[in-house]
């Protein structure tokens, strides 16, 4: 019998299903980061709200960049951690620092004294599990106070078209060792354009965990906030940014005409 678990709460598992792309999406958000942000002296800082495991941090680190991650889950924080000590970041020389901790995505900038981030970087719709507009508000905003002068928030979100869209589908494969994680995804639209009710898509998750001969089963629900274009350029105006350039997850020159996914760039409006 399937499990009925919040994918989340388990960090390893999570881990494993989301490594593949780690590499290319840090290459893509360092070219970003290049053309976007005025070249300092020194190492780059990079914060990554709702940063989960830690793996893109992780990553960087490996690159000289110093890493800042935060969020509301203590065990994916605690697996972070855990992951900042392992093997494969020792034996990097030129590692970059890492700092991980607990805090809301709205008010993380209160609970906790930041250095000056040169790069803030929220891929993958990741920002969606903020529910409200306040909330997206909010943290905009509270992104923007920890931001150094000519950095730049890299947000990466799908784009809706209410009463267009139709139910969707996506198959994620990890592996590591003898660990075998599958997930299909099923994407059921937000219905309407007004209410949190209505602008709510639902997830629903379902994942075959196999280690050798063994093979258990865990479901999931959860719901991201949808934006079409005019509410999403509408809340990002709200917050005090600006778009100094949108991109596809390539980090190749997009324009949002419609439903998709894209890697907007936004800054403090002076």
């Amino acid at each position: 019998m399937p499990q009925d678990v919040d994918f989340y709460s388990i960090p390893r598992l999570y881990d494993i299903l989301h490594a593949r792309g780690t590499a290319h999406d840090v290459q893509t958000a360092r070219g970003l980061q290049s053309r976007f942000v005025p070249r300092r002296p020194g190492p780059s800082t990079w914060l990554e709200p709702a940063c989960g495991t830690g793996r893109y941090l992780r990553y960087a680190s490996r690159r000289g960049i110093h890493g800042v991650g935060f969020d509301i889950s203590r065990p994916m924080i605690n697996f972070a951690r855990r992951a900042k000590r392992g093997p494969l970041l020792s034996r990097v020389r030129k590692r970059g620092s890492l700092t991980f901790f607990t805090a809301r995505m709205e008010d993380f900038d209160r609970t906790h004294a930041l250095p000056p981030i040169d790069l803030a970087y929220n891929p993958i719709n990741t920002i969606r599990h903020l529910t409200s507009d306040r909330a997206m508000v909010d943290h905009f905003r509270a992104v923007a106070s920890v931001l150094r002068p000519g950095a730049v928030y890299l947000v990466g979100i799908s784009l809706c078209a209410y009463g267009l869209e139709s139910p969707t589908e996506d198959v994620w494969i990890g592996r590591e060792g003898a660990t075998r994680v599958v997930q299909v995804a099923q994407y059921l639209p937000a219905t309407g354009s007004r209410g949190e009710a209505a602008r709510a898509e639902r997830v629903i998750s379902h994942l075959t965990v196999t280690r050798g001969r063994r093979e258990h089963h865990i479901n999931s629900t959860y719901a991201l906030r949808s934006y079409d274009l005019a509410q999403w350029e509408e809340i990002i105006d709200r917050a005090g940014l600006d778009v100094v350039g949108v991109t596809d997850g390539d980090g190749h020159h997009a324009v949002p005409m419609g439903p998709g996914y894209f890697l907007y760039v936004l800054r403090p409006r002076k």
